[in-house]
């Protein structure tokens, strides 16, 4: 389990740990000059975007900030989800000498096939590159299934923006990875929904400065983050 849980770890850190029917606004739903969803507005679209308050089990993990999953990640995007994909699992790529190298090699030895994650997967469509390389129109999104019920359950139809970070290994290839710690919600056409607000004073104080605002009023909020 150790070596499991060491494993994992590394797998959350490089990302690998992501709009089935727009509700008809409720009247008064959008503050002041009608740039912000109401606490009540975003309390009633939880039923249809929960979120993320669960823990990894026996895993070892820190919250991270959205601008630093920015600096792990290769980009942020706007993307509709199009259908759940099957999940697929690949055998991790490591190099000799390493723990990991030898862990696996040990494993071989004895019998045992080495630990091979198996990830959780999306079809999306890619409407607009926000910041990072291009990304295919059709593309797939994937997060460790260790993390499921963690990371966010997406369903056809719904719309995210979300920082990724491409695939490097096997069936990962032509995909990204996501987490919840750089995912919102799309909502009411243009209105951004943190998929997880945290419990550290950065994080909790990012997600109430953009919870619930325009989307491209957090598009350009995220391109004007501090780099590292």
């Amino acid at each position: 389990m150790a070596r499991e849980g060491k494993t994992r770890w590394l797998i959350s850190i490089v990302l690998t740990v992501s709009l089935a029917g727009c509700s008809a606004p409720f009247p008064n739903s959008h503050e002041g000059a009608g740039n912000r969803l109401s606490p009540e507005r975003m309390e009633e679209l939880r039923k249809e975007y929960p979120l993320s308050t669960d823990t990894p089990v026996m895993i070892n993990i820190r919250e991270v900030s959205f601008r630093e999953i920015m600096t792990y990640g290769d980009g942020v995007v706007v993307a509709e989800v199009m259908n759940v994909l099957p999940s697929f699992r690949v055998e991790l790529t490591t190099e000799p000498g390493t723990p990991e190298r030898k862990m696996a090699d040990k494993d071989r030895a004895n019998g045992i096939t080495p630990y091979q994650p198996e990830f959780i997967s999306y079809q999306v469509k890619v409407h607009e590159v926000v910041t990072g390389d291009d990304v295919a129109d059709d593309t797939f999104l994937f997060y460790n299934a260790d993390f499921a019920g963690v990371e966010p359950e997406l369903k056809p139809g719904m719309k995210i923006i979300a920082v990724v970070k491409k695939g490097t290994t096997g069936e990962q290839v032509g995909g990204y990875s996501f987490t919840r710690y750089g995912t919102y919600y799309i909502v009411d056409d243009d209105y951004v929904l943190a998929a997880y607000e945290g419990e550290s004073e950065e994080l909790l104080d990012f997600t109430e400065q953009t919870n619930g605002i325009q989307l491209d009023a957090f598009m350009d909020k995220i391109k004007n983050l501090p780099k590292g």
